[in-house]
């Protein structure tokens, strides 16, 4: 596993991003949407997207809930790759348990705030992003 730079995005606070489909995903902020592309690093790309109208609209949303809007489901396992955590509110960091073919390992991600936390396996099972409101990491697991 190795943590990619996160390049062309900088957010003050951000509220959530989509599970990652065919090598991209979004990052929102409450002004702002990101496209982020990865590959060998993660490249972001502002877009001009509303971001409450992108969130209203996305199914693969996660991170903070908001009212009128259901949570969504984070992918969790792929193949032979298992992701696990929990969460909790008041805790300085979350534990998070990776579960692949080459064995297991553990990540403490650090949370600033304990206003939400989440955690996506990307749908080919190749990346996984960690993310809540002041920080965001990129992880291939190939």
């Amino acid at each position: 596993m190795q943590k990619l730079s996160l390049s062309g995005f900088q957010s003050d606070r951000i509220i959530g991003f989509t599970v990652p489909r065919g090598g991209a995903f979004h990052i929102c902020d409450h002004d702002e949407v990101w496209r982020v592309q990865v590959g060998a690093n993660a490249e972001a790309e502002l877009t001009d997207y509303a971001p409450y109208d992108f969130i209203a609209t996305n199914r693969d949303f996660l991170g903070l809930v908001m009212h009128g809007l259901s949570a969504n489901t984070p992918i969790l396992a792929v193949g032979q790759s298992r992701v696990s955590y929990d969460f909790n509110p008041k805790d300085d960091a979350v534990a998070v348990r990776l579960e692949t073919a080459a064995g297991e390992e553990d990540i403490s991600f650090r949370t600033f705030s304990g206003d939400w936390f989440a955690a996506s396996l990307s749908d080919d099972g190749r990346h996984l992003i960690l993310a809540e409101p002041y920080d965001l990491a990129v992880y291939a697991l190939d």
